[in-house]
C-alpha cells in the first residue's frame, strides 16, 4: 500500500505542478493552453480520486493511526497549496472578465454616439 500513497502523493504534486502552470498562463491571457493545461489538471485529479478510494480501503481494514495522520498531514499541505492557486487563477480570470466587460460596454456607448454623427441616416 506504500506504493499507492507515494502513487498518491506523486499526482498531487502534478496537480500542483500544472495549478501553478495555469496561473502563469493565466497571467498572461494564453488562454487556449490555460484551457488544455486545466483538462490535463482535471484528469490528473480523476487519477488522484481512484488512488483516494483506493487508499480509504486499505484505510479501513489496516487503520494505522500514526500513518494515516501523516498522510493525511502531507496530503492536505499539497491540496491547500493547489487551492491558494486556484483562488489566485479565479482572482486573475474575474479581473480579465471585468475588463472584457468594460471594453465590450465603452464600444457600444462608443457605436451608439457614432451613430448620432451618421448624417447619412437622417430619419
Amino acid at each position: 500500500m506504500i506504493n499507492t500513497q507515494k502513487e498518491f502523493v506523486d499526482i498531487l504534486t502534478k496537480a500542483y505542478q500544472l495549478t501553478r502552470e495555469a496561473l502563469t498562463l493565466a497571467q498572461t491571457g494564453e488562454v487556449n493552453k490555460l484551457n488544455r493545461t486545466l483538462d490535463n489538471r482535471e484528469r490528473v485529479f480523476s487519477i488522484a480520486e481512484t488512488l483516494s478510494e483506493r487508499l480509504a480501503l486499505h484505510f479501513k481494514t489496516n487503520p494505522n493511526k500514526d500513518l494515516i495522520n501523516e498522510f493525511n498531514v502531507h496530503t492536505a499541505r499539497i491540496i491547500d497549496q493547489i487551492n491558494q492557486i486556484d483562488s489566485l487563477i479565479t482572482d486573475v480570470l474575474e479581473n480579465e472578465k471585468n475588463k472584457t466587460q468594460f471594453e465590450i460596454a465603452k464600444t457600444h456607448k462608443n457605436k451608439e454616439n457614432f451613430k448620432g454623427y451618421n448624417l447619412n441616416n437622417l430619419k
